[in-house]
């Protein structure tokens, strides 16, 4: 079977056997495409000791492969039609209606998160996690974010997101995705991110704080973004650079520098 014609199939599937209508306000676009689905199995590589969280499950497409191989799967989803639908299909799978910036985790552990999640809260998500316990995270995002997250300082993308992440992950950046294996089909493309956590005792709430500060005006040089909450002497040797010219790196000594 062609490409097309599997994915004709499986757009009339979703829309019409589960007779679930797709709500734009929360960022659905489902993966419909096989291949994809398989090259992000073959990246998270889940087995009977990882405990998995699934970051909007949709239909699930991806679900069913996870559940193959690993019996210990969370999935969550603010679609309360979805849930049910996912419940009535999956009797193994734990499910948790819930909105995931709202969703307090305690009472889940996880070592693996995986998702195909929405572009309109793709930032907020990944700083979410940015500050909670696990090994490895696999996220499709809007290829433009992507881009952002794994840029050097001096790049035009350079940014907040990216000197985040860059500290607390080991990231990569796997591959491109067509908007051509989604429905409904998104505007843009996606990429297929790595996390791999590292472990950290900085202060991360605080230290996100910092960094927004730094980069409140991307043009103006970091003392000036930096006067109101620090002396320029602690900052002196990078205060006549602009934010987007210091390393991650940097930013964690300047951090340490300050508050401690």
């Amino acid at each position: 079977m062609s490409l097309i014609k599997q994915q004709k199939q499986q757009k009339i599937f979703l829309v019409f056997k589960n007779n679930i209508p797709i709500k734009k306000s929360w960022g659905q676009n489902f993966l419909i495409d096989d291949n994809t689905i398989n090259k992000i199995i073959n990246i998270i590589k889940p087995n009977n000791n990882d405990n998995i969280l699934e970051i909007g499950p949709g239909h699930g497409a991806l679900t069913k492969k996870l559940l193959d191989l690993s019996n210990n799967l969370y999935a969550i989803e603010i679609d309360p039609m979805l849930c049910k639908s996912l419940k009535a299909n999956y009797s193994n799978l734990n499910i948790i209606n819930k909105d995931i910036l709202k969703w307090e985790d305690n009472e889940v552990k996880y070592n693996k998160i995986v998702g195909n999640i929405p572009y309109n809260i793709s930032s907020q998500i990944i700083f979410k996690f940015l500050n909670k316990k696990w090994d490895t995270m696999i996220l499709m995002v809007q290829k433009e974010l992507a881009n952002r997250i794994i840029s050097p300082e001096g790049s035009k993308e350079y940014g907040r997101i990216s000197v985040m992440v860059q500290n607390f992950c080991k990231v990569e950046y796997v591959c491109d995705i067509s908007k051509n294996v989604f429905h409904p089909k998104p505007k843009v493309d996606s990429g297929i991110l790595k996390f791999n956590r590292i472990n950290t005792n900085v202060d991360i709430d605080n230290f996100s704080l910092f960094i927004k500060e730094a980069f409140k005006q991307r043009r103006k040089k970091l003392k000036n973004n930096l006067k109101n909450i620090c002396d320029y002497k602690l900052i002196k040797d990078y205060g006549e650079k602009r934010p987007e010219e210091i390393s991650p790196k940097r930013y964690l000594i300047l951090f340490n520098k300050i508050y401690f």
